[in-house]
């Protein structure tokens, strides 16, 4: 499926449709491509941390992860975006129930795995883990999310563009917004409990 991708950056109106054949082709070929993706801005999270580390607001000093506290916050990185698909696909079968056209969970989680790829494509950045780069990249990759949505839902769900759709689409992005809040508080706080002041790396004077 990941071939599919660059078509449909660069050409949202069109680029949609292959991906729904696809995913009615083959209702489970979205797991290898979430599986793998999100493995790219974890890595580059671990590296970040590791070797490049960052500045907090209001001081100079730059901090570092150990590996083990950056292992596991890659983890959590991870598991916050599967997760996050996952259960997007649900509620996007959710907010749909009332049309003809609810699709099944593995067509939904299709949709909404494509959705997080410029997510996971921005957070390439954190392998330079700077304010200044981090929140433009990662303010990009939402704003292709929403644009994809909007522009996604009637091609690959078989919608008429009305009000209706994009009442639809703005229901799914607001849960979007809540379950992948929800879902990195949820990851973050079982990266940060075992942290006893050890997680740390003091910089090197």
């Amino acid at each position: 499926m990941l071939h599919l991708i660059p078509g449909l950056l660069t050409s949202p109106s069109s680029g949609w449709s292959p991906i729904r054949d696809y995913a009615d082709r083959h209702p489970w070929g979205f797991v290898p491509f979430l599986a793998l993706l999100p493995l790219l801005p974890a890595l580059c999270a671990y590296f970040g941390a590791t070797n490049v580390g960052w500045d907090l607001f209001g001081s100079a000093q730059e901090r570092r992860l150990s590996s083990a506290s950056a292992a596991s916050l890659a983890l959590m990185l991870y598991l916050t975006y599967v997760t996050s698909v996952l259960v997007m696909g649900l509620a996007v079968r959710w907010v749909l129930y009332r049309t003809p056209q609810r699709p099944a969970y593995s067509v939904a989680t299709t949709f909404t795995a494509v959705l997080a790829a410029p997510l996971a494509l921005a957070g390439i950045v954190t392998v330079f883990p700077l304010r200044w780069l981090l929140l433009p990249a990662l303010a990009l990759g939402a704003l292709c999310t929403v644009l994809l949505l909007y522009r996604g839902l009637p091609a690959y769900l078989h919608l008429k563009r009305n009000d209706q759709e994009r009442f639809y689409a703005t229901c799914i992005l607001a849960a979007g917004i809540l379950v992948v809040l929800t879902l990195a508080f949820f990851f973050m706080e079982l990266w940060w409990q075992p942290l006893d002041g050890g997680g740390y790396v003091a910089p090197v004077e």
